[in-house]
């Protein structure tokens, strides 16, 4: 079976934040990261292991393709020199420390990302923080129906809006359906 991803909402903060802005220094957009991730086929290979892993991995390698695709270079940066902590995939321009970095998460540690954001903000290594995550309830038990500590859209959307920072971030939730190879 794969799974395909059909309704993309999202949340910016500091609500003034022009995402697209941002994204077109690195030649893409929000309408085009948004049809990258529609367009994609995931595919449940090993049906041993919950959907989250392999999702993860395939939506990291995705994001990957679409920035190398828009030719920007992908580095293997940090939050912080001083910590270990790097995203799933980070984004670079050539002149600057900033980059884009963005986590795929399925497990319960938005908290952490968020975190994370923050203090790669406050070092100066963080132009835009995309935190992607699964819409409801509904889109958690397609992924995996034994994994309920799955983060979904609204919480992270309520912690964004709690911090009142300007950190900017871009939370990313998705809804899926689980369609024939043939589709």
């Amino acid at each position: 079976m794969n799974f395909k991803i059909s309704n993309i909402e999202n949340y910016t903060s500091p609500a003034e934040l022009n995402v697209d802005a941002i994204l077109r220094t690195y030649g893409t957009s929000l309408g085009d990261i948004k049809k990258a991730m529609i367009d994609a086929v995931f595919v449940h290979r090993n049906p041993i292991e919950g959907f989250q892993i392999e999702l993860h991995e395939q939506l990291r390698v995705a994001f990957e393709r679409h920035f190398q695709y828009v030719k920007e270079l992908l580095y293997g940066g940090r939050y912080s020199p001083r910590m270990s902590e790097m995203p799933d995939v980070d984004v670079g321009r050539t002149g600057t420390n900033q980059r884009i970095f963005i986590e795929i998460e399925f497990h319960p540690s938005e908290y952490k990302d968020i975190v994370k954001f923050l203090i790669g903000h406050k070092k100066q290594t963080l132009e835009l923080g995309i935190l992607i995550i699964a819409m409801n309830g509904e889109t958690k038990k397609k992924i995996n129906k034994r994994y309920p500590t799955m983060p979904i859209y609204e919480k992270c959307v309520q912690i964004v809006k709690e911090l009142q920072s300007d950190c900017p971030i871009l939370v990313m939730g998705f809804e899926g359906r689980w369609v024939s190879a043939e589709e």
